[in-house]
């Protein structure tokens, strides 16, 4: 069985390769942004909040099995480190949801063998962010479906990115009978970057964010309202986060800075958000200026 994010997964010329690190988030990567492999997805971490920095994975519709959830699953991945990743200790006696960056049913595809040891991977402390239930259990985690059941991804494949927002204002939370200083620190919001290829063999995207921490004010955060679940450009999550993708992948996205004379004088960047409730409001073919 190989392990790992597959860039040649969507078949063609529609590579889509792992993205670089940049600034303070290249600075606080673990082992220099090392990428560990699992069955149907990569994980890189961040070694100064202990959560991964993003995920990224393959999910084959076609070939999903169902496999029992497991929640007797959670474990630390020795490779990383148990230093390096959050454990139970966090999620106990609180509201806070053990939040899977990579969904678990993405990787529960294959052969049996596959699905089952994607399922048991999916639990690592690793993939486990601090969530607000709200998120976990709403729209945020039926994206992926509606992308999968886009009628233009004529493969029923996705190549998908996705991790926690730090901000400088995220706020400390070192769960029940942990002493403040703990160095853990709730994520502002959450970020997904998804890929995929119509019939004509053409490469697509979808970005969206969406906000958990009423503490995220800044230029982007103070326009988002709470635990809403947006589209906005591929860019908007580079400039976000610090990673960045190649540089042909922007242009598959549907979404653009729209700016106005106000903004240009002002010299403020003006990205699309918009506001997700149902999957008829995604927007996935490119508009025009």
């Amino acid at each position: 069985m190989s392990e790992g994010f597959d860039t040649d997964f969507l078949g063609g010329d529609n590579s889509v390769p792992l993205p670089n690190l940049t600034g303070e988030t290249a600075m606080q990567a673990l082992n220099e942004g090392q990428q560990f492999p699992f069955m149907h997805f990569s994980i890189v971490m961040n070694k100064s909040r202990r959560f991964l920095i993003y995920g990224a994975n393959n999910v084959d519709r076609n070939l999903m099995k169902e496999v029992t959830r497991g929640n007797s699953d959670w474990h630390f991945d020795l490779r990383i480190g148990q230093e390096n990743q959050v454990g139970n200790e966090l999620y106990r006696n609180n509201n806070w949801d053990r939040g899977h960056m990579v969904r678990r049913r993405d990787v529960c595809w294959g052969s049996m063998e596959e699905a089952v040891k994607g399922n048991y991977d999916s639990f690592c402390w690793a993939n486990i962010v601090l969530q607000n239930a709200q998120i976990n259990q709403g729209i945020w985690n039926e994206i992926e479906e509606w992308m999968l059941n886009n009628e233009d991804n004529v493969q029923n494949k996705l190549s998908i990115f996705t991790g926690p927002i730090f901000t400088g204002n995220d706020q400390e939370y070192c769960g029940t009978g942990q002493k403040p200083g703990c160095g853990i620190k709730i994520p502002a919001g959450f970020w997904k970057a998804m890929f995929y290829a119509d019939s004509s063999n053409t490469l697509h995207s979808a970005a969206f964010i969406v906000k958990q921490d009423e503490f995220w004010t800044d230029n982007v955060g103070s326009t988002l309202e709470n635990l809403e679940s947006y589209q906005v450009p591929l860019r908007t999550v580079s400039d976000l986060t610090g990673i960045e993708f190649e540089d042909r992948l922007y242009q598959t996205n549907p979404l653009f800075y729209r700016s106005s004379s106000m903004t240009i004088r002002a010299g403020i960047a003006a990205p699309e958000f918009n506001k997700l409730r149902t999957a008829s409001d995604l927007i996935l073919k490119r508009k025009s200026i």
